[in-house]
């Protein structure tokens, strides 16, 4: 009986001590506040919070002049303190990794008003440029970006640098029109460039159409070309075109005595003889250091139609120069389409 009794105490005391564990742990169970750090609210008396505010009402994009998002309640401590956890913008952040391995950030607040307006009105002429598919959840305006990837060359200014999630910018609160349209540019072509790697099912059917060919040794050498856009020719003033590779092969031409006519006529040739070349395999250009023997990869072929097809009058390039070429032609409109119709990007 005594036995029984002293047992019986025991569970009790194990029973008292179970139950004060669990509401030592209840009190100190995480009871994080989720709310949307990413929200701007209004301040009609602020101009530069009420940009901020329309930017993010209107296209549903943060801006921000630090790096500090925000805060939220995680929980009590033990003494009954509150814990916060701060969300941050991370410029070195990606899907898989994290770049702060390879390269060095570093960045000046806005201080200034005028600045920070002018920063902003940027931002709104990029959103109102750029494809909604490819605005980020957030963007940093800093007075100053500076990168660091190698040593022996130091640290460098940029006016631009993404992630998957977020755009930096720097010192655009003193871009000229023209550098604000050619930066806009540029940043929106080299979103869709990664963004199109998403569409992995018509990615597919592009690559298909050439699978065969990727890597492979041309059936003859093309004739030299620097790089993946074959360069318009302005007849009536050749040398107001300014590329390399026009510049390699008509000077030489017009210097060995050839007229012009016949100078263009030779550089023509070449153009269609390349053309037929890469043309018949699905290609619209020999890449890299291999290029005049070897076919590209299908990564780079990726690249170079996704380069042209956002160049100026794309439409009318390819149907001057391979529209009797199938493969291009149907690679191409795989592209376009999923450029265009897909992913919202308007073409020029």
């Amino acid at each position: 009986m005594k036995i029984v009794t002293g047992m019986r105490t025991i569970f009790y005391i194990v029973g008292c001590l179970l139950l004060l564990g669990c509401q030592k742990e209840d009190a100190l169970e995480s009871k994080i506040d989720y709310v949307n750090l990413y929200e701007i609210t209004d301040s009609p008396e602020d101009s530069v919070q009420h940009l901020r505010y329309e930017l993010y009402k209107n296209y549903n994009v943060s801006v921000y002049f630090t790096d500090t998002v925000g805060k939220y309640f995680l929980k009590n401590d033990i003494y009954g303190n509150p814990v916060y956890r701060y969300e941050l913008l991370d410029l070195n952040w990606e899907f898989s990794s994290n770049a702060s391995e390879n390269r060095e950030i570093d960045y000046y607040f806005i201080t200034d008003e005028g600045r920070k307006m002018n920063s902003l009105r940027f931002v709104r002429n990029f959103v109102e440029n750029c494809a909604q598919s490819l605005r980020p959840l957030s963007m940093l305006l800093t007075d100053s970006l500076l990168v660091l990837e190698d040593a022996s060359v130091g640290w460098q200014r940029k006016t631009e640098i993404h992630n998957f999630r977020m755009i930096a910018w720097g010192e655009v609160a003193d871009l000229t029109a023209e550098e604000s349209e050619e930066l806009i540019n540029e940043t929106c072509k080299g979103l869709v460039g990664e963004k199109i790697q998403n569409y992995t099912s018509v990615l597919t059917r592009f690559q298909l159409v050439s699978d065969k060919y990727y890597n492979r040794n041309w059936p003859s050498a093309l004739p030299y070309y620097s790089d993946c856009i074959i360069e318009e020719v302005n007849e009536d003033d050749p040398f107001s075109n300014g590329g390399t590779w026009f510049y390699q092969q008509y000077i030489p031409l017009y210097m060995s005595g050839k007229s012009h006519e016949e100078a263009i006529q030779v550089i023509n040739e070449k153009r269609a003889a390349y053309c037929e070349i890469v043309g018949n395999w699905g290609f619209v250009y020999g890449y890299g250091r291999l290029a005049s023997t070897v076919a590209p990869t299908a990564s780079d072929d990726l690249d170079c139609y996704v380069e042209r097809i956002l160049s100026d009058h794309a439409e009318e390039w390819f149907e001057k120069y391979y529209a009797t070429y199938p493969l291009v032609m149907k690679k191409y409109e795989l592209l376009r389409d999923l450029i265009e119709n897909e992913m919202g990007v308007k073409l020029k």
